[in-house]
């Protein structure tokens, strides 16, 4: 069981941009955006993948199962990445439509403080969102700097 530590949990309930990425059973990749990553007591993650956009990830998820999360603080360019195999895929509770809202909110944030239009943000989001469950398996450092690629 992977054990997240409190500076972790709360960079993953910051405003940090997060993206998956997975690949077909030819060896193709795929990338996916994803929203309000959450850590669970068990040491899985949850996050939220826009349900039209997720077609192909969830497919190759059901094939190999393998996944990396990839997550970045637009403002300190804190990174991380996450790996681990995926366990379900299911549709989120009324409670976790509101976690993405609020995560979404926080990102739009962060990416107006670098330059970004608001708007522009926001018109990058679908109403429908699958949440997705998957058992860390490893996190590594991805902060551009000396400690880039070191497991944390």
């Amino acid at each position: 069981m992977y054990h997240f530590s409190d500076n972790v949990l709360e960079y993953l309930r910051s405003g940090i941009a997060v993206q998956t990425a997975t690949v077909s059973p030819g060896g193709r990749p795929q990338a996916a955006n994803a929203w309000g990553p959450r850590c669970n007591e068990n040491g899985t993650m949850t996050l939220f993948l826009d349900t039209a956009a997720a077609g192909q990830t969830l497919a190759n998820l059901a094939v190999n199962g393998k996944i990396a999360v990839i997550t970045a603080d637009p403002v300190s360019y804190r990174s991380i990445q996450f790996k681990g195999k995926w366990l379900s895929a299911s549709q989120p509770t009324d409670e976790e439509r509101e976690w993405v809202k609020r995560h979404r909110e926080l990102f739009t944030t962060a990416m107006a403080l670098v330059g970004d239009d608001p708007e522009a943000i926001r018109n990058r989001w679908l109403d429908e969102v699958t949440r997705v469950d998957f058992e860390v398996e490893a996190a590594f450092d991805q902060t551009p700097g000396p400690n880039a690629g070191l497991p944390l």
